[in-house]
């Protein structure tokens, strides 16, 4: 895989475009969308709002995991996973975190000789019941 990194990398190809195979889609130009947004966001944005809205953008965090974690079937997991990984990557765009980061983090997590147990940490459960809580006020 061949990242470009810089803001004076416009193109990669000889069509003088980022690829060779047209616009991206999926995450990536879910990702392209985001950056712009948070830069020149247009009024009314809820991507603007989530940006500005730290507290916003953490209970929907933990709202959508929540529903995904209790989806019954295919395209109700689709549907919510598609959901977290909106919400995930405006908080990542927010960070400055690509998707090439999140990747080269998995690689370097699946390169580990030793791992920590995997347990949930019950202090997180219990402030994500506690948010879900507040949220259904």
């Amino acid at each position: 895989m061949v990242t470009q990194h810089g803001d004076d990398v416009a193109a990669f190809c000889h069509l003088n475009t980022f690829t060779c195979w047209g616009e991206p889609h999926g995450l990536r130009h879910l990702e392209g969308t985001l950056k712009k947004r948070l830069n020149d966001a247009p009024a009314g944005s809820y991507t603007k709002r989530l940006f500005d809205d730290e507290q916003l953008l953490r209970d929907k965090l933990v709202e959508e995991a929540q529903e995904l974690s209790e989806a019954e079937n295919k395209q109700h997991a689709a549907e919510e996973l598609a959901d977290v990984l909106y919400f995930a990557m405006v908080k990542a765009a927010k960070m400055g975190v690509s998707i090439d980061d999140a990747a080269a983090e998995l690689d370097k997590r699946s390169r580990k000789v030793t791992r920590r147990k995997g347990d949930s940490k019950a202090f997180r459960i219990a402030k994500g019941d506690e948010i879900l809580g507040k949220s259904q006020e």
